[in-house]
C-alpha cells in the first residue's frame, strides 16, 4: 500500500511517464523491448494508469469509448461475414480482368480501392486487394509494385469519405457530432479530387515501369478458383446496404452497427463462431487500452492540455490551418493516426471552429497514413502481405510517399477551407 501512496503522490508525473511510454512501444510495434504488439502495449499502459494511482477503476471504466468500440465491433462482423462469402474477391478479381493496359489497371486500383475503403475499412481492403494485385500482376508478367502503391495510398485517401471508413474517423464521428451523411456530403468529393490527383501522380512517378510493362501485358482468365458463398454473399450486401440506408438518414452509428451485426448473425444460418471467431479482438483490446491510457494522461498533466488549447484558440486562417495540417502529419506519424486522433481530439473541442478542426484532423490524421511504411497499418498489410513475391522497403516507401501526401494533403485541405469560405462547414 505504501507502493501505491508514494505513486500516487507523483501522479501527474507517473501518468505522463506511462503515456510516453506506451506510446513509444505502440510506435515501436513489434521492433520493442520486449516485442509487444500494440494492443498489448496499450493494455500495459491502462494497466499502469490504474495501479499507479493515476487514474481509479471507476475513472478507467467511465474512459472506455463504448459507442466507438461498438461501431468497430459491429463494422468487423459484417466484413468479416462478407469477406468469409467470397464475393468481394471475385468481384474485384472480376473488374481487375476487365483491364486492357497497366494504365487501365492501375485506375481501376486507386478507384476500386477509393471507394471500397469508404465502406468496408481500408485495412480490409488492403487485407483483399493485395493477393488479388499479386495474381493479376503475375499472370500478366509485370511488377505488382505500382499497383501496390496505388492500392495502399487509395485506400488510405478514400477510407475519409465517410465516418466508418477508418478507425480514426469512427472516433471522430463519436466526438464530433458530425452526422455520416453531413460528414460524407463534404468529405467524400474532397476524396474523390484526391483520388484523381493519387492517380495523375502514381502514373508520373511510375511511367516508366508501366510503359516497360505495356509490352507484356496480356488478357488473364476470369476464374480465380475461390468458391463464392452467393447466399451468405447476398445476405451480407442486403445488412450492409440497410446499415448504409440507416446512417445516411441519421441513426446512431453504434446503435445501427450492432443492430445489423446482430441481424447478421441470426440471418447467416451459420454458426456465429464461424464469424466471431475471425473478427480482430486485438484491435478492439487496443482501442480499449488507448481510450484508458489517455484519460490518465488527461488527468495527470491537465496543465500541457490546457496550454496547447490555449493555442488552438487562434483564428484558423490558411496559414493557421496549414500549420495544423503539418503539426496532424507530423503527431501522427509519430504515434500514430489513432492515438494522435485521441489527444488530439481534446485540442480540437477548444478551436473557435470545431465542426471544420473535425474534419481537417480527419482529413490529415489519414492522408498521413500515406507518408510511410509504418504510417498506417494498411501499409504493412501490403507490404508483409507481399513480401514473399515483392520487398517494399521503408525508403522506397518514403520515395513515393513525400509526394503523395504532401500534394493530396495541401489538395484536400485547400478544398476543404474553400468549403469553409462558402460556409458550408
Amino acid at each position: 500500500m505504501s507502493l501505491f501512496h508514494n505513486l500516487t503522490r507523483f501522479s501527474p508525473y507517473v501518468g505522463s511517464a506511462i503515456f510516453f511510454l506506451t506510446y513509444i512501444f505502440i510506435a515501436l510495434g513489434e521492433n520493442s523491448p520486449r516485442k509487444l504488439d500494440r494492443p498489448t502495449a496499450a493494455l500495459l499502459g491502462a494497466v499502469l494508469m490504474v495501479i499507479s494511482g493515476t487514474i481509479t477503476k471507476a475513472e478507467a471504466m467511465a474512459a472506455l469509448n463504448i459507442p466507438t468500440l461498438s461501431v468497430l465491433f459491429g463494422m468487423m462482423v459484417l466484413i468479416v461475414a462478407l469477406m468469409q462469402s467470397g464475393f468481394p474477391v471475385q468481384s474485384g478479381y472480376k473488374v481487375l480482368t476487365l483491364c486492357r493496359s497497366p494504365r487501365a489497371l492501375m485506375a481501376a486500383v486507386v478507384f476500386a480501392s477509393g471507394f471500397a475503403s469508404a465502406i468496408m475499412l481500408n485495412d480490409t481492403v488492403c487485407l483483399l486487394g493485395t493477393p488479388l494485385i499479386l495474381e493479376i500482376t503475375g499472370q500478366a508478367g509485370i511488377s505488382p509494385v505500382p499497383f501496390l502503391f496505388a492500392l495502399t495510398t487509395s485506400a488510405n485517401i478514400g477510407s475519409v469519405m465517410t465516418l466508418t471508413g477508418n478507425p480514426q474517423n469512427i472516433l471522430i464521428g463519436h466526438a464530433s457530432g458530425w452526422s455520416w451523411s453531413g460528414f460524407a456530403l463534404r468529405m467524400a468529393p474532397i476524396a474523390l479530387a484526391c483520388l484523381v490527383v493519387n492517380w495523375g501522380l502514381l502514373l508520373l512517378f511510375f511511367r516508366k515501369p508501366l510503359a516497360a510493362a505495356k509490352d507484356h501485358f496480356s488478357r488473364r482468365p476470369e476464374n480465380t478458383g475461390i468458391p463464392a458463398n452467393h447466399s451468405l454473399g447476398v445476405k451480407s450486401g442486403y445488412v450492409f446496404l440497410g446499415l448504409l440506408i440507416a446512417l445516411i438518414f441519421g441513426a446512431p452509428m453504434d446503435v445501427s452497427a450492432l443492430s445489423a451485426a446482430a441481424i447478421l448473425l441470426v440471418w447467416a444460418n451459420r454458426p456465429p463462431s464461424e464469424i466471431l471467431d475471425s473478427v480482430d479482438w486485438p484491435l478492439l483490446l487496443f482501442f480499449a487500452g488507448l481510450f484508458v491510457v489517455v484519460a490518465g494522461f488527461v488527468k495527470a498533466d491537465g496543465a500541457l492540455l490546457s496550454g496547447a488549447a490555449s493555442l488552438s484558440g487562434k483564428p484558423l486562417t490558411l496559414g493557421n490551418t496549414f500549420i495544423v495540417s503539418g503539426l496532424s502529419l507530423l503527431g501522427s506519424n509519430l504515434f500514430s493516426n489513432v492515438p494522435f486522433v485521441l489527444i488530439a481530439g481534446h485540442w480540437v473541442k477548444t478551436m473557435l471552429h470545431p465542426g471544420f478542426s473535425w474534419l481537417l484532423l480527419s482529413l490529415t490524421s489519414t492522408f498521413a497514413g500515406n507518408l510511410t511504411l509504418f504510417g498506417s497499418v494498411a501499409n504493412l498489410i501490403v507490404a508483409r502481405t507481399a513480401q514473399k513475391s515483392v520487398s517494399l522497403s521503408f525508403i522506397q516507401f518514403l520515395k513515393v510517399g513525400i509526394p503523395v501526401t504532401v500534394v493530396t494533403t495541401t489538395v484536400g485541405v485547400l478544398l476543404l477551407y474553400g468549403l469553409r469560405l462558402l460556409g458550408a462547414v
